[in-house]
């Protein structure tokens, strides 16, 4: 399967036109993780993981000298991760680790925004799955209360 197929079936870019997808595809790379840490919460943000195969823990430290860590998520296939990264540039949130080995189609920031300020409406197309993440988080936090 293409990069630009694959993309199309992840929740985040559902909306995008075919040529959307191609000009977004041309900006990931493949990238390989054995079972070990991909990236650490308040490591910098540099763009969007998107799985292919292999699976992914998020996690949440409770405080860095407690030893505690709520699990946030397992993320299969199709999955993605580093989603508020790429839209702020902020540091990491969460910590992932890989739980398998792993391929993502990595989408860096600054790529990801060069595309955007060509086509707004990609921006457009990806604002109901960004909604729909906030509103899953929520009723997580919701249930935890």
């Amino acid at each position: 399967m293409q990069a630009n197929e694959f993309l199309g079936g992840v929740d985040l870019f559902r909306g995008l036109t075919p040529g959307q997808l191609d000009r977004l595809a041309g900006s990931a790379v493949e990238l390989f993780f054995p079972v070990r840490e991909i990236f650490s919460d308040n490591d910098i943000g540099d763009g969007l993981y998107i799985i292919k195969t292999g699976m992914v823990k998020v996690t949440k430290s409770a405080a860095e000298t407690s030893g505690v860590e709520a699990v946030l998520a397992i993320l299969a296939p199709g999955k993605s991760f580093g989603e508020l990264s790429l839209i702020d540039g902020l540091p990491r949130s969460a910590n992932v680790v890989a739980m398998a080995p792993t391929v993502c189609y990595f989408l860096p920031r600054d790529a990801f925004i060069l595309v955007l300020r060509e086509n707004l409406e990609i921006a457009y197309a990806m604002l109901p799955a960004l909604a729909s993440m906030v509103r899953s988080s929520d009723q997580w936090v919701a249930s935890l209360i």
